[in-house]
């Protein structure tokens, strides 16, 4: 009796198994997996091209902006690609409200847009300089929407950026996001910022900075920093000289190679290639006003000399090069921290030392930092170089 129980019992659980199945499936050819969203502002006139799809018809509202958004293009067959219609679909749509522009692509398309695998979000400048708060409120309250999308700005058009082909096989999104691994290897490369840490910096009223990239014969370039107030607007722009000082400071700079002049001869270059850096930051405050202490020892080994025939294990010319080099990253930190304090904003989050070194003074100044109390603050600055080794040859 026991016996045929257990074998009952074993046979429902293998019929189970057998049977199940995904009763929701839904082929992935059908899924409108979102790659990348770029906003623009409505200022040019309808392009008959083959990425145009009619304006969204609102009720209520203006249309303001143009939003694009970037799709896989999926192969009939496994390997096979078509020849004139390249790795991705780009739909647009045009108004006030990004979730009704969004949702509109459902009346254009099969599919319907999915962004749970959005990897970048493209802003243009125009858009950025008056402000992305107000934009991000659906993003952010989107469920399907993760928090490590990475955002950017472009000087031009933010759809010409998803709609124009590089030298890469994936989509457009997929390569700008891959690229931004390189951030560690590229010291001028921007710091990579997701929504999440956006969302943060509305939250807590204080100023971020979003890398800009620019599309341009198939090629891709990310390396100035666009600058936003705690109003979430772009006031202006780090160079990447600046972004490299900028990176100093909040002491996220891993490594990287830097050329300064030959001592010898001033004609050539020494290149400096960075691979230990130590970075210390302290703040303090005396009668109300703001001092900040920046120490750092950069240890490297001389990666390329364009002088040829040239002893460089002499004490004299190591040391000649490590205060050239030395001098080259002063003058780095400098230019980043003057320019943010001329556009008052602190995104190398300086206040966020002094609120952890002295809570009570940030308590009293906190609402006046970005105006009053950061640009008046000073930056004490000592770096000291040293090349390890030549490299594989003297």
């Amino acid at each position: 009796m026991l016996k045929g129980r257990l074998l009952a019992l074993l046979l429902l659980c293998l019929l189970c198994i057998i049977t199940t199945g995904c009763w929701d499936r839904k082929e992935i050819e059908t899924r409108g997996f979102v790659l990348g969203i770029a906003v623009d502002y409505v200022t040019m006139p309808e392009s008959k091209g083959k990425y145009d799809l009619p304006k969204v018809v609102q009720e209520h509202g203006r249309r303001k902006y143009r939003v694009t958004l970037e799709m896989p293009r999926f192969s009939k067959a496994e390997g096979e690609k078509s020849a004139d219609s390249g790795n991705h679909y780009i739909f647009s749509g045009e108004g006030e409200s990004l979730m009704e522009i969004v949702r509109s692509i459902n009346a254009k398309t099969y599919f319907s847009p999915f962004l749970e695998d959005t990897q970048i979000m493209i802003f243009s400048e125009e858009v950025a300089r008056d402000g992305i708060g107000d934009l991000l409120d659906f993003f952010l309250r989107n469920p399907g929407m993760r928090r490590q999308v990475k955002l950017f700005v472009t000087p031009g058009r933010a759809e010409d950026v998803l709609k124009g082909k590089l030298n890469f096989e994936e989509a457009n999104s997929i390569a700008i996001s891959k690229t931004m691994r390189n951030v560690n290897i590229a010291p001028n490369f921007a710091s990579v910022i997701n929504l999440g840490n956006v969302s943060k910096a509305i939250r807590e009223k204080r100023s971020f900075a979003m890398a800009e990239v620019l599309q341009e014969n198939g090629e891709i370039k990310l390396t100035q920093a666009a600058l936003f107030n705690k109003e979430t607007k772009m006031v202006g722009v780090l160079s990447e000289y600046e972004v490299v000082g900028s990176k100093i400071i909040r002491k996220i700079l891993k490594g990287g190679a830097f050329s300064v002049p030959n001592p010898a001869n001033e004609e050539k270059l020494i290149i400096f290639d960075l691979l230990e850096p130590v970075v210390k930051v302290n703040s303090f405050v005396d009668n109300d006003r703001v001092r900040f202490s920046l120490e750092g020892e950069f240890a490297g080994i001389l990666g390329e000399n364009t002088e040829i025939q040239q002893d460089v294990l002499k004490p004299d010319f190591l040391s000649a090069v490590e205060q050239a080099v030395a001098d080259e990253f002063t003058k780095m930190i400098q230019a980043s921290f003057a320019r943010q304090q001329a556009l008052k904003v602190d995104t190398v989050m300086l206040g966020d030392l002094v609120y952890r070194q002295h809570p009570h003074y940030w308590d009293k100044i906190k609402d006046r930092w970005d105006e009053e109390i950061f640009p008046a603050a000073t930056l004490d600055i000592k770096i000291r170089v040293i090349v390890r080794r030549p490299g594989m040859t003297r």
